[in-house]
């Protein structure tokens, strides 16, 4: 039999297949949508003067910053997650989200953008490397783009492995072509270096650069065992569902089984974000999930928070949790590990997104250089942009 190192760890992974839900990409975790699991409930909220009571009866809850370590299971533990949900849901009914600051008040301030004339990532925003928002005007007004490094490309490939991996577990289940665990592995394993080419050249194409040598080979080793990895955990979770529930059809597995992922676009227009955001919609619960593949940084949250917003924009429907998982892939151990940081996505992280939002239109619309921040990360994407206009300008005086 094909694979057998990875049979072996995939029936050591069945063994512990009640490890920790530990991951998800660029997700909106969201109960009531119009997706279809669980069924959508006969009300619709709305913005009105019993939609706070109602959302936080049926599912709120309040994470708070939670920073944790979890060895390894990708696909989610919707049990543990509602332990989660149970034991923190009065804290947000205490702190609750004001009116003011949700998506669907985009006619009216602080949510109300300067202008739409300008319109912009929520990445752009949220990743406030840049203190004095150089960033914005470097590319905005000045067309300057960052210099293209690993960490941008690593961040790429995962995604796109993340992303692939999900859905041609869904397509074999689907096809009939696999109908257990060790099919999908045997299926699906052959496929590695195939969906990790298209990941590096999803990379390449977004970044308008060529991954060095050294660099690619790297990059290869870590997103093939970040697909390997992925596939052994579908195909535990699979067999641990049919095991379960031995007489359901393949749509019951695959939703007992396989996150319900429904990539979408969002328009964040209506309160001054890009026409066409690409959103990860997860339905049972109420939360955005953001995968990040490189260091701690406390601003983070931000892109949750822009997210939600969008979402309760165009969709009237409240977004009220998010969390960010870190993912780490060491060449030595070729496991991935997750760090989680779950927050509430509330009053204070609203207005300070909407501020960034506000402050970056100020910077474009103006078009005036706001300089280097009083402290320069080596990590922003424009440091070695602004270390050597900065040397060629001593070099001149």
């Amino acid at each position: 039999m094909r694979f057998r190192g990875f049979f072996l760890l995939y029936f050591v992974v069945r063994a512990f297949s009640t490890f920790k839900f530990c991951g998800a990409t660029s997700v909106v975790l969201n109960l009531h949508l119009k997706y279809g699991f669980p069924p959508k409930p006969k009300w619709k909220i709305v913005a009105s003067q019993y939609s706070r009571q109602i959302q936080h009866n049926f599912y709120s809850v309040f994470w708070e910053v939670i920073v944790m370590w979890c060895e390894v299971l990708f696909f989610l533990d919707r049990l543990d997650l509602d332990r989660r949900f149970r034991l923190l849901r009065r804290e947000l009914d205490v702190r609750g989200v004001s009116e003011e600051l949700r998506g669907w008040s985009f006619d009216s301030s602080p949510v109300e953008p300067p202008s739409r004339s300008a319109l912009f990532g929520v990445s752009e925003l949220a990743m406030r490397y840049c203190e004095s928002m150089r960033d914005i005007y470097l590319k905005r007004v000045l067309n300057v783009k960052p210099p293209p490094t690993i960490k941008m490309a690593r961040g790429i490939v995962l995604h796109a492995v993340n992303r692939e991996s999900l859905s041609a577990v869904k397509r074999l289940l689907f096809s009939g072509d696999a109908k257990s665990g060790s099919e999908l592995i045997e299926d699906l394993l052959p496929f590695t270096r195939d969906v990790v080419d298209r990941a590096i050249s999803e990379a390449e194409k977004t970044l308008s650069a060529k991954v060095g040598e050294a660099e690619e080979r790297q990059l290869r080793v870590e997103a093939s065992a970040f697909y390997r990895f992925l596939i052994v955990q579908a195909a535990a979770r699979v067999d641990q569902a049919i095991s379960k529930y031995p007489h359901s059809d393949v749509d019951s597995i695959i939703s007992v089984a396989v996150p319900p992922v429904i990539e979408r676009k969002v328009d964040g227009s209506l309160i001054g974000l890009s026409r066409e955001l690409s959103v990860d919609i997860y339905t049972p619960f109420n939360a955005i999930a953001d995968l990040k593949t490189g260091e701690v940084r406390e601003f983070h949250p931000y892109a949750a928070t822009g997210y939600a917003l969008a979402m309760e924009a165009e969709e009237n429907i409240p977004v009220d949790f998010g969390f960010v998982i870190y993912v780490q892939i060491e060449p030595s151990r070729l496991v991935p590990s997750f760090r989680l940081r779950y927050f509430v996505i509330g009053d204070e992280l609203r207005r300070e997104f909407l501020e960034l939002r506000d402050e970056a239109y100020e910077v474009v619309s103006v078009g005036k250089d706001p300089g280097r921040p009083l402290r320069c990360p080596d990590y922003c994407p424009y440091y070695g942009f602004c270390v050597r206009e900065s040397l060629e300008a001593s070099s001149y005086k």
